[in-house]
């Protein structure tokens, strides 16, 4: 069964979320969104990079150009979406759900989710399953490798960042992120406050070796290792 809800859609992927099915909502979504480039990035769950392929290749199909980012937090996406010319984007994600499933959120051109109105009638699009005619020259793809360094100097710039203080405490930090999307970009981050990280399961690639939710039964390894390191805190995602 797939999931539709304000938050996107997200099923299983052996089941519910085929790439047929993303192709489909890919399409619906491209007659929503205005013309312009589109952003799509990805978490680090497997299943992800056949679905960002097929997404891709339905947005070049109606002569979208389209920047990929890669294995990114949905932040980033959002930000990246907000501060450049792109007049949306594509999220494949499930958050905290298991590794079985995925699932697609979409960004509208001021770097918010679609609205309640908005997911309504991308579903009634895709229920319509109005043919598409292909455009008569394909969009152009390229890759951007460099949207979380972009995000995180973006992040230590703001305003009611004291970096100075931050960097005069010298904190140690332990960062869980499950080899999640967060597993870059939160070392990062914190490096550039100016702290001490210490990095657990923050590979990246999908490999959940505790439950997927940051709940208190699944951060046995933060404790054991922010107790053994003598750190000022722990994160998990």
């Amino acid at each position: 069964m797939l999931i539709r809800s304000i938050s996107g859609v997200r099923g299983l992927v052996k089941t519910d979320l085929l790439p047929e099915t993303c192709a489909a909502y890919a399409a619906a979504a491209h007659t929503m969104f205005p013309d312009g480039v589109i952003m799509i990035g990805r978490d680090s769950r497997p299943s992800g990079d056949l679905l960002l392929d097929t997404i891709v290749e339905i947005l070049l199909n109606y002569g979208r150009d389209v920047i990929s980012l890669g294995i990114v937090p949905t932040p980033t996406v959002q930000f990246m979406v907000e501060r450049t010319d792109a007049v949306a984007g594509v999220v494949i994600t499930a958050s905290h759900n298991p590794i079985e499933w995925n699932g697609l959120k979409f960004v509208r051109s001021d770097g918010t989710f679609f609205n309640y109105k908005d997911c309504e009638d991308l579903f009634e699009c895709v229920d319509r399953d109005d043919a598409l005619e292909s455009a008569s020259e394909p969009g152009l793809f390229f890759p951007d490798q460099n949207s979380i360094l972009k995000h995180s100097i973006h992040t230590i710039e703001l305003s009611c960042i004291d970096l100075n203080a931050i960097r005069n405490r010298k904190f140690k930090v332990v960062i869980d992120a499950v080899n999640g999307a967060g597993s870059e970009a939160l070392p990062l981050l914190l490096t550039h406050l100016g702290c001490e990280v210490i990095s657990i399961h923050c590979e990246g690639n999908g490999e959940f070796k505790r439950g997927t939710e940051p709940l208190p039964e699944n951060l046995g390894d933060l404790r054991k290792t922010v107790i053994k390191n003598e750190a000022h805190v722990g994160f998990a995602v």
